[in-house]
């Protein structure tokens, strides 16, 4: 269950507890930082093996010693996750064709309550708010566009989303469950799902939001587990080819097979939004936060300047609001909360990406000057037009049309003409150096 007592955010928090690892960890197996799935292992296969053939070969050697759970797609991330006997983990590394074996680590979700969506009204418009506004009411203005999002799917990876909440408008659905639930028993996922695409509270108002549960409802999961929901995000972006936004509100500890999976997402064409994590620390030593291919969000108060619990560095590439953030809940479908997070600030950026994709064929009158005379130039255009907008070039419309604050943050604005154009014809992979909404808390 969600813990008030801290600061927001889905943090992946790694710290070896009750599910601590044994203190002798063998020598084969990478170890990861914090709470492990016991005897559960990420094995990662060279990419000009054939994995099929590695996990016959072990399953033939070792029997009841190696129970596979997660086969990954190959062309996504050559890997796999099993139960291995301690006794059979020096066989498994003895296998050439094997790159690493590493340890499945725990993620942990936590949350701090309180009691608008000032920051729709933040994304919308340039400039800070007004002095002494207040974050704890519904009382500020949102200027968007309604048919903002239409075409793009927007995956939750986080614990589930209450798909029957009005703030969905019948744009929410069930996608897959890595654990045995399907609902959303803890509320993050749904907050952050809300922020995203919800009809009361949300950015793209058109998106189509689908929860991926890779958490249990106590807020954890295993790093084996959120694999698994990315591959599958994948394998639905591949087989429908609908634009594909990922929102991942965690973060913790560096996790080699983690970083592994989400950059090859972003490969793959799937926009992957990840939060900086709550630590009030450099995002290098995060993850998912310090994958160069992903868009990295830390998080602002009301006020334009960084929340006192985000974590910042180069590697954070935007700014999103993050305190005191209104959105939906569990329990009713009327229900909502407020809370703190890095988590919080994730879905606002997804929102603005989603967006984005949705606009872009509109917004090339100013991308590269409006000048298509390049072959780059006009294979951009048609992917444009077909939603498949590179993650690069996406990166940076989003931060070209960023809002600039005071301090230098830049924080994510709705697709609208910028005052210089910009060229992303040249864009590559890696980090670089009106409505009014007036509702009731009704959690």
């Amino acid at each position: 269950m969600v813990s008030y007592s801290a600061l927001a955010t889905i943090a992946i928090i790694l710290t070896r507890g009750v599910s601590a690892a044994p203190a002798e960890i063998p020598s084969d197996v990478q170890p990861i930082q914090g709470s492990v799935k016991q005897g559960s292992y990420i094995v990662k296969v060279l990419d000009t093996a054939d994995k099929e053939v590695v996990i016959n070969n072990l399953q033939r050697r070792l029997d009841e010693l190696f129970t596979l759970v997660h086969d990954y797609d190959s062309e996504f991330f050559n890997a796999f996750s099993a139960i291995v006997d301690p006794s059979a983990l020096s066989t498994v590394a003895s296998n050439p064709n094997i790159e690493y074996i590493s340890e499945d680590g725990i993620l942990r979700a936590s949350a701090t309550q309180s009691n608008a969506p000032w920051g729709l009204q933040r994304i919308s418009h340039p400039g800070p708010l007004p002095r002494n506004s207040n974050p704890n009411r519904l009382e500020y203005t949102y200027d968007y566009t309604p048919s903002a999002g239409r075409g793009v799917n927007v995956y939750v990876v986080d614990t589930g989303i209450s798909v029957d909440h009005v703030n969905f408008a019948g744009r929410a659905r069930f996608g897959y469950s890595a654990v045995e639930s399907t609902e959303d028993g803890n509320g993050h996922g749904t907050h952050c799902a809300g922020t995203a695409v919800g009809s009361l509270y949300g950015v793209a108002r058109s998106a189509h939001v689908i929860a991926v549960k890779v958490l249990d409802d106590d807020g954890t999961g295993s790093t084996s587990n959120i694999i698994a929901g990315i591959n599958w995000v994948v394998s639905q972006y591949r087989e429908n080819g609908v634009p594909a936004v990922m929102s991942m509100s965690f973060g913790g500890a560096v996790n080699v097979p983690l970083d592994q999976a989400v950059d090859a997402a972003v490969k793959m064409g799937v926009h992957a939004v990840v939060a900086a994590g709550n630590n009030a620390r450099d995002a290098s030593t995060t993850s998912p936060a310090h994958v160069p291919s992903a868009i990295t969000v830390g998080a602002t108060t009301i006020a334009d300047v960084i929340a006192a619990f985000s974590n910042y560095g180069p590697l954070v590439d935007i700014y999103a609001p993050g305190q005191n953030v209104i959105s939906s809940w569990i329990g009713s479908k009327l229900a909502t909360r407020n809370i703190s997070g890095t988590s919080m600030a994730t879905p606002h950026v997804a929102g603005v990406v989603a967006a984005l994709i949705c606009e872009y064929p509109d917004l090339m009158s100013w991308v590269n000057g409006g000048n298509l005379g390049t072959d780059n130039d006009v294979l951009l255009r048609r992917q444009a037009q077909h939603g498949n907008l590179p993650p690069p070039q996406l990166r940076t419309l989003l931060l070209s049309t960023a809002d600039h604050t005071k301090s230098g943050l830049l924080v994510p604005q709705l697709p609208a003409m910028p005052r210089t154009a910009v060229d992303i014809s040249g864009a590559t992979d890696g980090k670089t150096d009106s409505e009014t909404q007036v509702a009731e808390s009704t959690e």
